[in-house]
């Protein structure tokens, strides 16, 4: 980000080319949490860690307990067990000032100017009047909101008013980013922008964690992941690594042959679908892809080919089912 200064304590270029959320010393720390509304269980003993320099997405469908921690990491709730520790201590008020945070639901003024709003927000979190301006000035050009420092908030779209929500959460710099559905309403190219400044700001070593329903919208920003699903934590880890080890695979050929008789050297390869023009096959892990491309080549010309890996959303609905399934 032109003109970011990093803050003391922030990963250096070669401690984030180390950082893994496996090894990483983590900022937050959710150890076994679990917080109930009346007979209705929100959170059932939810454990994992956020490391900085790591964009962690905590991800699951509508109703699936995000919210309620995310107020839990704010201290809005206290959990009824396990707790939340915060650079391996109490996760106090104190310690959330160095926080930003962006909720789900808007919380804006409507007839506030768009930069005196940014300027408000900065200000709440001790700024000076100068600094305030000047860092009001400096996140609402990133945000290619510049041009509507003299609009009243609720003359704005939407989209800008979700952008001008995402500034009020970062006008102060902050070393942890907690945003609760940021990219809810947003379209492609708003989505894009926010993606941007989130990557810049996990390569400076923040900390950030976003809350998402939108799983495959999210796929390529997250590196690393918590998912929940009626309150239980079903799947956590490197996103990489939990659709590499999936053992689920899929060959994308393109073929002018519509011959199959070449598959037959492969028994273990399972059509998944087979059209004119595309054949989409299932490899099961130990098979080499490699090897059925080249059994596809020999019999007919490729004119495309790709392997495809697990999107997040059939990971999620791979792990909610077994969560789901009654213990014999």
């Amino acid at each position: 980000m032109a003109g970011h200064v990093a803050r003391q304590g922030r990963l250096t270029e070669g401690e984030r080319s180390t950082a893994s959320p496996e090894h990483a010393a983590p900022d937050l720390d959710v150890r076994d949490v679990s917080h109930a509304f009346g007979d209705r269980v929100a959170l059932d003993h939810v454990s994992f860690r956020v490391v900085p320099g790591v964009m962690t997405g905590l991800l699951g469908p509508n109703g699936a307990g995000k919210t309620t921690l995310i107020r839990i990491l704010l201290g809005v709730l206290q959990p009824q067990g396990g707790e939340v520790r915060f650079r391996g201590g109490p996760n106090t008020e104190t310690a959330h000032h160095s926080w930003g945070y962006m909720p789900q639901e808007r919380g804006l003024y409507p007839a506030m100017k768009v930069g005196e709003q940014a300027v408000f927000f900065a200000r709440l979190h001790g700024l000076s009047r100068l600094d305030a301006q000047r860092r009001a000035e400096h996140i609402l050009d990133e945000l290619d909101l510049a041009a509507r420092w003299q609009d009243r908030t609720d003359k704005l779209s939407g989209g800008l008013q979700q952008r001008l929500q995402l500034a009020t959460a970062l006008v102060h710099d902050p070393e942890v980013i907690v945003l609760d559905e940021p990219f809810a309403g947003l379209d492609p190219v708003a989505v894009a922008g926010l993606s941007q400044s989130l990557r810049q700001r996990t390569a400076a070593g923040c900390t950030v964690l976003f809350s998402s329903h939108q799983l495959d919208l999210v796929q390529d920003l997250c590196e690393d992941i918590a998912m929940v699903d009626r309150g239980h934590l079903v799947l956590q880890g490197e996103v990489s690594r939990l659709r590499a080890s999936s053992g689920r695979r899929e060959l994308r050929l393109h073929l002018e042959s519509v011959d199959r008789a070449w598959l037959q050297a492969f028994p273990d390869v399972r059509v998944v679908s087979d059209q004119t023009d595309e054949l989409r096959l299932g490899i099961a892990s130990g098979t080499d892809p490699l090897d059925v491309l080249d059994g596809a080549r020999r019999a007919g010309r490729v004119t495309d080919f790709g392997l495809d890996l697990p999107t997040l959303s059939e990971l999620f609905l791979e792990a909610a089912s077994s969560a789901r399934e009654p213990v014999r």
